[in-house]
């Protein structure tokens, strides 16, 4: 490409420019006007698509910086919602916590008036739990500081679930009615039949020390003898679920399901074991 190709472009660009202000100053001078003034309209009108495109662009680059920063301010706002959503769903938990405890420790009052023998007594807290094959034990926030002793007899609402097998100051061990290590000494409520309740280490228990012949059915409530000098009498202990005879018919294997469940107890009730009364 020579010299010249390269300047035509130029070369015509002066000459259009040439040509429009020689026009206008043509037209202005026809109309009457001065020199100066028709040229200082030519140089407006010339430059005005230069400044109005510079000002188009100035304000596209002005909104787009003022949408960034109300972007970033709502950014700020969402986050602090967002924190503030979460506390309050937190402090709502909370409170729904607080009402399903006062709602059980109410169930734990109404378990105490029922049962006049049940008149002293403290209610506590679940802190611990030891349930396996081996152990069914539950550990409270009680001890001998609130004087509990070993062998207090221990109680949900909906009867009896162990009794304390050893105390610190502030806590205490609870063996629980499943426990292959725990007894106590029941009677059919129907017929007043009396057996003992011995833990399998399973959720199930098992009615022993019965006669062959004893009238036993499914669906018989078991109550506290007392004649343990550790349970006070007439407190629901559980309900008997299978009955069957042994394989040589000398004796009865008798299933017995306890009234509570050891996944929901929360909070417990001691009073004083009939010995130290």
């Amino acid at each position: 490409m020579t010299a010249f190709s390269r300047r035509l472009p130029w070369l015509f660009s002066l000459a259009l420019i040439f040509t429009f202000f020689t026009l206008c100053i043509s037209f202005g001078l026809q109309k009457g006007g001065s020199l100066i003034s028709i040229a200082e309209r030519a140089a407006l009108a010339m430059t005005y698509p230069i400044q109005k495109g510079i000002d188009l662009t100035f304000n596209a680059c002005s909104k787009t910086f003022d949408s960034y920063i109300n972007l970033i301010g709502t950014k700020e706002n969402n986050a602090r919602l967002k924190k503030d959503l979460a506390l309050m769903e937190h402090r709502l938990a909370q409170l729904e916590e607080a009402r399903l405890e006062n709602q059980r420790l109410h169930r734990l009052l109404n378990f105490k008036k029922k049962h006049d023998n049940l008149a002293q007594g403290i209610a506590a807290h679940v802190i611990g739990r030891q349930t396996d094959s081996i152990s069914q034990i539950f550990i409270i926030d009680c001890g001998s500081n609130q004087n509990l002793k070993v062998n207090n007899p221990v109680f949900t609402p909906g009867g009896v679930i162990g009794r304390i097998i050893a105390c610190g100051p502030r806590s205490a061990k609870v063996l629980l009615l499943v426990d292959q290590n725990s007894a106590c000494d029941v009677i059919i409520q129907r017929n007043r039949i009396r057996g003992t309740l011995q833990g399998t280490g399973s959720e199930l228990c098992e009615l022993a020390y019965l006669q062959r012949t004893a009238d036993v059915k499914i669906g018989d409530q078991l109550i506290t003898s007392g004649l343990d000098n550790i349970y006070p009498k007439g407190i629901t202990v559980g309900t008997v679920v299978a009955a069957t005879q042994d394989h040589n018919g000398l004796s009865q294997k008798i299933k017995v399901k306890p009234t509570f469940d050891l996944n929901t107890i929360e909070e417990v009730y001691i009073i004083a074991s009939l010995a130290d009364i």
